[in-house]
C-alpha cells in the first residue's frame, strides 16, 4: 500500500509539472496584411491569465506601434492557458503617415476563443472579439468613434 501512495504522488507531481503557466505567441495571418503582433501570456491563478502584447502596423502609407492587454478566464479546463476562454481587452495604437500626419486610437472590448496546447509546448489560439474604438488626428481634424470586430489565430510556445 505504501508503494501505491508513492506512485500516486509521483504521477500527480508529473501531471502538475507539465502544466504550462506562460506562453509567447504571434499572429502569422496579420503579417500578410502588414500587421505584426506578438504577446506574452502568463497565469495569474489556476484558471485566469493576463496577456501583454505589442503591435507593429505598416499598411499602405501609414505605420505605427501599439500596446495592449487582455485578461482571460478559462472555462473548459481547470488549467490556465487551455480550453475555452473569454475576457476584456484594452489597447492603444499610434499611427503616422508619409505626410507626417499622426493619429492615436484607444480600444476597449472583449474576446472569446479556444486555445490548445499540443504535445508539451506548441500552442494554437483561435479567437474573435468586439470592441469600441475611439481616436483622432489633430493634423487632419478627423475623429473615429466606432465598433470593431476582430478575428484571429495565434501560434506560440508554452512552458
Amino acid at each position: 500500500m505504501k508503494n501505491f501512495y508513492l506512485l500516486a504522488i509521483a504521477l500527480l507531481s508529473l501531471t502538475f509539472s507539465n502544466a504550462q503557466e506562460q506562453a509567447v505567441k504571434a499572429n502569422p495571418i496579420g503579417l500578410a496584411f502588414g500587421v505584426a503582433n506578438a504577446g506574452y501570456e502568463f497565469a495569474t491563478n489556476e484558471t485566469q491569465t493576463l496577456t501583454i502584447s505589442g503591435l507593429y502596423y505598416n499598411i499602405s502609407d501609414a505605420s505605427g506601434f501599439g500596446v495592449g492587454a487582455e485578461y482571460r478566464f478559462y472555462f473548459s479546463s481547470d488549467e490556465a492557458l487551455r480550453g475555452w476562454h473569454a475576457g476584456p481587452s484594452v489597447g492603444y495604437v499610434s499611427l503616422e503617415d508619409d505626410f507626417n500626419n499622426s493619429a492615436g486610437f484607444f480600444a476597449i472590448g472583449g474576446e472569446v476563443g479556444h486555445q490548445w496546447i499540443f504535445g508539451e509546448h506548441f500552442l494554437l489560439d483561435v479567437f474573435a472579439g468586439v470592441g469600441y474604438v475611439a481616436g483622432d488626428s489633430d493634423d487632419l481634424a478627423v475623429s473615429i468613434d466606432a465598433t470593431a470586430v476582430s478575428l484571429g489565430v495565434a501560434i506560440g510556445y508554452a512552458w
